[in-house]
Formats: structure tokens, sequence, C-alpha cells
């Protein structure tokens, strides 16, 4: 991709954003009123950590009850955020290997 298919890219995103929202946020109505989530993150790095804050914005029912990575000061700073932005200000488990955390998850 160039940088001319990546601007006409963005563009066109950018224009479809404000509908996108608009449904989005009818989606969520409905979404916060079933029964509590329980969602964890693999990856605390700065994507993981976008998607997981805007869930807990749209989502506030969403309970963050783990949390993964290999990088422990990433993982660690991740918690706190995590800690301060939702509902029940419970600071989530976290794990540096996926499949003990997955495992955990399952049985």
């Amino acid at each position: 991709m160039n940088r001319r298919e990546f601007l006409e890219t963005v563009s066109t995103t950018a224009l479809a954003a404000p509908a996108y929202a608009q449904t989005t946020a009818a989606e969520s109505s409905a979404f916060d009123t079933e029964k509590r989530r329980r969602v964890g993150l693999i990856g605390c790095g700065w994507y993981g950590k976008i998607d997981l804050f805007r869930l807990l914005q749209i989502a506030p029912a969403v309970e963050v009850v783990s949390l993964c990575d290999v990088d422990q000061h990433m993982l660690e700073n991740a918690a706190e955020m995590v800690a301060e932005r939702q509902a029940s200000k419970k600071k989530p488990r976290t794990f540096s290997d996926y499949r003990q955390m997955l495992k955990e998850a399952m049985g």
C-alpha cells in the first residue's frame, strides 16, 4: 500500500465513523441491559488498551477479570489503569502466559 492508497482509505473510514458511532451507541444501550460480561485481554500494549478502554466506555457492564502480557511493566501498568476505569474498581488478575490464563478461564 502506498501513501495515496493509505490516505484514501483513512479518509473513507473517517467519513463512515459518525454513522458507525450512532449505530454503536444504539447497540450499546441494548448491550448494557444484558447480564454482566467478563472480559480478558491478551496483549496489553497500546492497541489492546485502547480497544479495552473503548469497550469499557460503551459497555460499562463489562468487567475486566484478567490481563496477559509478556512485558511485566506493561502488564502492571494496564492492570492499574483498568482498575481505575472499570465500575467495580477491582484490579484484574495478571498472567504472563496466555495459555495459563485461558486454562484457568475454561476450567
